[in-house]
């Protein structure tokens, strides 16, 4: 089983324009503003209640959408990766979406093979200014900085850490198993250590 998961970064807008009828396509947070080419989104315990209805509101009947909570929810697959009480197992595993969305997939999808679209953790903003696919990143709007960057340098287990991001991905590399993790993106500047490779590749794995 191969999924792709979506983020809200720039290059999302691209997975419109692909056939991705071969893969269970996972999105969090705002990629819903972004495209409609998802099946599960995931969206965090803090998510604007108004985007929520909206989001409720538009999806399609075989879109699911989950929560911190539940037998789906996203608590569930870090306690069950880390095998760690939930407040120990999400600053383990890692606070960044990007981390969440992975290990809700390696739980509860079980894949293959992982393809992220829209992950790259590269804020540069546009011609425009928006620093994400939707616009301005609800981050960047409240706190002027990136929610991966505001967690590594506020939180304490993270502020002890030499390189924060480096030890989460090297917790990655053996908690996800088998699975194959891959970058869809075409971004030079992604932050993602995986091979990049095109859509057309990511299919024939």
């Amino acid at each position: 089983m191969k999924v792709i998961a979506i983020g809200s970064g720039h290059q999302v807008k691209r997975i419109n324009d692909w056939n991705v009828s071969f893969a269970t396509v996972v999105g969090v947070n705002n990629t819903w503003r972004a495209t409609d080419k998802w099946d599960h989104l995931m969206y965090a315990g803090d998510y604007p209640k108004k985007l929520l209805a909206e989001l409720k509101a538009q999806k399609k009947s075989h879109q699911a959408i989950h929560s911190r909570e539940g037998e789906t929810g996203f608590k569930k697959s870090y306690v069950g990766m880390a095998k760690m009480p939930w407040e120990q197992a999400r600053i383990y595993l890692g606070l960044p979406i990007y981390f969440g969305v992975t290990y809700w997939i390696l739980h509860h999808l079980k894949p293959t093979h992982i393809g992220y679209l829209g992950f790259d953790m590269n804020y540069t903003p546009s011609a425009d200014g928006s620093t994400a696919a939707y616009g301005i990143g609800h981050d960047m709007k409240t706190r002027g900085i990136p929610d991966p960057l505001w967690q590594f340098k506020n939180v304490p287990e993270y502020i002890a850490m030499e390189n924060p991001y480096q030890t989460l991905i090297e917790r990655l590399k053996i908690h996800k198993g088998s699975t194959e993790l891959v970058n869809l993106s075409d971004d030079p500047d992604t932050m993602l250590p995986w091979h990049q490779i095109t859509l057309d590749e990511f299919q024939k794995l």
